[in-house]
């Protein structure tokens, strides 16, 4: 049987035509075996895949270092608290660096980053790299190209800002506007957003449609609102005009922009762990340079005040402390009370620990059962009566000429 074989197979070879036959019918037996429906789909060119395609969109957690670490972690890994909580490990900083900034943004979104020293870059989000909770962060200077010293101090999405101008307050209470359209070529170094004096710095940024207000909180509890149109827009090498009359060593704490007939909160935070919500409606427009109304008490309890914001119900509250927690927390958490009262606790800190910043979400997506049992309700001493106000008045310089 095995020399039949072999003969056969020799004939088959030895004859093309044969063998071709022989080919057909192995094919076709298998076509009639395997044959089924074609699976790939032929479309057209699609076009080229970039790096953007191929990262998921999701909130993000964008954590900064005063030593320019950096890195992003998903929303999700915080579960809401009530306020009061300490919140969970968020990162944790090299000895002798602590947490700087904090926001929250989509993978997707390209922002605006604007520094200590009066400079903006252009950053996407998902060329941050993802870290866990516990990581420091990747070096900064690998992604921005920042001084010695130089930090992120405000960031802006570029998805808000098609139109307007933005609105730059400085420690030393400075307030310029400047037309969105020209931040719109920035190259890989940066470009410069606002003039500095020595000793000054960019504190806070907002995005503004050209007829609404600007309020300007310190970190001694003052808050001042003003029209916007009080800081006629300027270029940017303009250092801008005076928007606060700081005493003594106050510096501006933050930056807020809001319309006439907004009916949100003011929420306020201080650097020991407290705040509060006040309606809009109680902080009466001024002319700009004034010394503002007082809005939350800065005594040993709460300490200076570190962030301004305007909140909605439903918003959601990412809150950071310079050693590395985060809370996630409602602003409805949060107890509306009256100016120069001294709110509740909002986020509780080791005793060596401070609040570094807030950032306001669109939603906590439910609330978990964490959280100090007295969370809910108004704190004994959060309440308390107005206070003085500062009186108003407009410097006639401006301050700082365009180059």
């Amino acid at each position: 049987e095995v020399t039949a074989e072999i003969e056969r197979l020799e004939t088959i070879l030895a004859d093309e035509s044969e063998l071709l036959a022989v080919i057909k019918d192995e094919l076709r037996e298998i076509k009639a075996e395997y044959d089924d429906e074609r699976r790939p789909r032929i479309i057209q060119d699609a076009g080229s895949v970039t790096r953007e395609d191929l990262i998921a969109e999701e909130e993000v957690v964008v954590v900064v270092t005063e030593a320019d670490y950096v890195k992003r972690m998903s929303l999700s890994a915080f579960d809401p608290q009530h306020r009061g909580g300490k919140g969970i490990i968020g990162c944790r900083p090299k000895e002798g660096d602590r947490v700087s900034t904090v926001f929250t943004a989509s993978t997707h979104d390209y922002l605006l980053c604007f520094t200590n020293r009066g400079q903006v870059h252009r950053l996407k989000v998902f060329e941050l790299p993802e870290m866990g909770r516990t990581a420091r962060g990747t070096s900064a200077v690998n992604i921005l190209d920042l001084d010695d010293g130089e930090e992120i101090t405000a960031v802006v999405n570029t998805d808000d800002v098609d139109a307007g101008s933005l609105a730059m307050a400085t420690r030393n209470g400075y307030v310029k506007r400047t037309a969105v359209s020209e931040f719109e070529n920035i190259h890989a170094g940066g470009i410069r957003a606002v003039k500095l004096e020595d000793g000054d710095a960019l504190i806070d940024v907002e995005v503004t449609n050209g007829d609404g207000d600007l309020l300007v909180g310190s970190r001694e509890g003052m808050t001042i609102r003003f029209a916007e149109d009080d800081a006629r827009p300027m270029g940017r090498s303009a250092r801008g005009v005076n928007g606060i009359d700081l005493r003594g060593d106050d510096e501006v704490a933050g930056l807020v922009a809001t319309d006439p007939d907004d009916d949100r909160d003011l929420l306020t935070v201080t650097k020991h762990g407290y705040g509060k919500r006040t309606p809009l409606s109680e902080y009466r427009k001024q002319s700009r340079y004034g010394q503002g109304l007082i809005d939350i008490k800065t005594d040993d309890r709460n300490g200076p005040a570190c962030s301004i914001e305007t909140v909605a119900p439903g918003d959601g509250l990412v809150i950071m402390s310079e050693s590395g927690q985060i809370m996630r927390s409602s602003a409805e958490e949060v107890s509306a009370v009256g100016r120069n009262t001294k709110g509740v606790v909002v986020m509780r800190l080791e005793d060596d620990d401070r609040v570094a910043g807030v950032d306001v979400v669109d939603n906590t997506g439910g609330k978990s059962a964490e959280g100090d049992a007295d969370a809910a309700g108004v704190d004994a001493d959060a309440a308390g009566a107005d206070g003085d106000e500062g009186d108003g008045g407009t410097d006639a310089a401006e301050a700082g000429a365009e180059d």
